[in-house]
């Protein structure tokens, strides 16, 4: 997968998590989580957690879907999600 483009916002998150859990990474992988953990500052601390966190109801799926909502339009922003 290029770390550049990807195919939906799932597959964004899909990668990142990934990356987050590999127990080493690459020099190519190390780069691509400096390039992503800029674009997840955007997020406040509550939806970030709510990125990570199990599928919840009320408040937290409301922050979930606001978290995704605000990721998709900044990864569209920077050409990163293919159209």
């Amino acid at each position: 997968m290029n770390p550049n483009r990807f195919s939906s916002l799932a597959a964004f998150l899909e990668y990142y998590t990934a990356l987050r859990r590999a127990a080493q990474l690459t020099d190519d992988e190390r780069a691509a989580i400096a390039t992503i953990e800029p674009i997840l500052a955007i997020l406040t601390p509550d939806e970030r957690a709510s990125l990570d966190g199990a599928a919840g109801g009320g408040a937290t799926a409301r922050r979930n879907e606001r978290a995704r909502h605000k990721l998709a339009r900044e990864l569209a922003a920077r050409g990163m999600l293919e159209s």
